[in-house]
Order: structure tokens, then C-alpha cells, then sequence
């Protein structure tokens, strides 16, 4: 017996330990990509692109903070208009929608950006209920300017909280379309198809390919 248990505690051990080591590159990078949004946003430019979110928002999982999501959409902005792009990322990892109301959306209106992203929800599924998601998501609606673009949750691709995130993405879709001025945009769909490839090394976060698949669908909703 005590050799079995020897074996089922060495097999969980290494196993947890390949995770650790397979985890930390992703996540020894959130300081470092919170010093190079912070950075960023005292570069001057033409346009003012705000992004609001948590760690995908940061970019986590990318390469390198530029890749991520809120970095490409803002070269496509720059491409597209021919103009200086300065991005805010307000971003927060691990944040939750309730702390983005709390802790980012006031922040907005005094910003007086040209372009808003909102992308939420991921740190909520299975952990806040629908309810208070709803008026979480309806705060927020409320409180952005006319023509931001903002998400709904990504798939989960499996496992326990799939479901409760695609709960919650009902959720935001059926908010948004009460507020017909904000420009809804399908992220769920956009990461349904996701595959081994778009993910890094933690198995949650977006690769540079998946950050490219979250990006693809705000491409689309951008104006002009």
C-alpha cells in the first residue's frame, strides 16, 4: 500500500511541478507587462485608444505586451487612419467585472478617448452569479461613451466553467442590446474554434496566435 501511495504521490509531484514550470513564464511576466502599459499610456498620439479589461486585456499569455490583443488592434487603428495612436491600458489582472466598474470605468470620461475595448467576464465565470453579473454588465453599459466596442466572454473550450461562462456571455449579449449605442463584439464565437496552438504555456491564456483570434473580431467592429 505504502508503495502505491509513493508512486500516486511521486506521479501528482511531477506533474504539479510541470505545471509550475510550464505556468511560471506566463505568469512572471504580469508586473513587467503592467510597467510597459503604464509606460505607454504618457506616449502622446493623435487618437486616444482606452482599453478595459483584466489579464488578457494586459496581454498576458502574448509573447510580448504589444502582441496581445489591445496592442494589435491599436497598430491596426494607427494603419487604418494613418494617425498616432497613444492606448490607456486600464487593465487589471485578475480583475473581476464588479472591480472594472469599481476600479476602471470612471476613469473614461475624463480620458476623453477616441476608442474604447471592454473585455470582462473571464475571471467571473463559475465564481459570480448571473444576477449580479447582469447589473454589473448594465453598470457598465451605462457608463461608456457611444461607439465602444465591448465584448462578450470568451469560450472555455472545456472543463467545469464552460458553461458558466457561456452563461454569462448570454448575459452581456442580451445587456448590449439594450444599449444600441455601444458596438457589440462577438468574442465567444471568435474563440470557440480556438486550438492547442492559441494558447500558452498555462493552458488559459491567448498565445500570440489566440490574442491575434481575440483581436480579429474587434478588426471587424472597428469604424471605417
Amino acid at each position: 500500500m505504502r508503495s502505491v501511495l509513493a508512486v500516486v504521490l511521486a506521479v501528482v509531484g511531477g506533474a504539479v511541478t510541470v505545471q509550475l514550470v510550464r505556468w511560471w513564464p506566463v505568469y512572471r511576466n504580469v508586473a513587467r507587462y503592467r510597467r510597459y502599459w503604464l509606460r505607454r499610456a504618457e506616449e502622446p498620439g493623435e487618437l486616444r485608444y482606452v482599453a478595459l479589461g483584466d489579464s488578457l486585456t494586459q496581454g498576458i499569455g502574448a509573447s510580448r505586451p504589444e502582441r496581445g490583443y489591445v496592442g494589435l488592434i491599436a497598430d491596426a487603428l494607427a494603419q487604418r487612419t494613418g494617425r498616432t495612436v497613444g492606448v490607456v491600458n486600464l487593465s487589471i489582472t485578475g480583475v473581476r467585472l464588479a472591480d472594472l466598474v469599481a476600479c476602471q470605468l470612471d476613469a473614461v470620461a475624463r480620458l476623453q478617448p477616441d476608442l474604447v475595448t471592454v473585455a470582462v467576464g473571464a475571471n467571473d465565470a463559475g465564481r459570480t452569479d448571473p444576477a449580479a453579473f447582469r447589473a454589473d454588465f448594465a453598470t457598465l453599459c451605462a457608463g461608456l461613451p457611444a461607439g465602444s466596442l465591448v465584448a462578450d466572454v470568451p469560450d472555455f473550450q472545456g472543463g467545469g466553467r464552460r458553461t458558466a461562462a457561456a452563461a454569462l456571455s448570454a448575459v452581456a449579449r442580451e445587456v448590449l442590446a439594450a444599449h444600441p449605442a455601444l458596438v457589440p463584439v462577438p468574442l465567444e464565437a471568435a474563440t470557440v474554434a480556438m486550438t492547442f496552438r492559441d494558447y500558452a504555456d498555462d493552458f488559459f491564456h491567448p498565445s500570440d496566435a489566440g490574442h491575434a483570434r481575440y483581436a480579429a473580431p474587434f478588426l471587424r467592429a472597428l469604424p471605417g
